[in-house]
């Protein structure tokens, strides 16, 4: 929330249903103004380099030809092998 006198201006802009729906259903998920969600939206969008960064490493690697990426994040990780059979307990 801006908790200072913002020297604002009215705007008006038309949202589809399921884009209104999603902004109402957040508003309620969060607590914040629907109006605050879209100052935060643009802010994010439009102003990148002005968002915090989180420190840390991150080490990708992979040889891909234009991976689908609903099937790359469904792909499931192969079984771990098994040191022992259950029966040999």
């Amino acid at each position: 929330m801006y908790f200072y006198v913002m020297d604002s201006h009215r705007l008006q802009i038309h949202v589809t249903r399921r884009q209104h729906a999603l902004l109402r259903d957040e508003s309620a998920r969060t607590g914040l103004p629907i109006a605050e969600l879209v100052r935060r939206s643009i802010d994010a969008v439009f102003r990148p380099h002005i968002r915090p960064q989180a420190r840390g490493w991150q080490l990708t690697f992979g040889m891909f030809r234009d991976p689908d990426v609903a099937i790359v994040a469904r792909r499931a990780a192969p079984p771990k092998p098994r040191l022992f059979e259950p029966e040999d307990l």
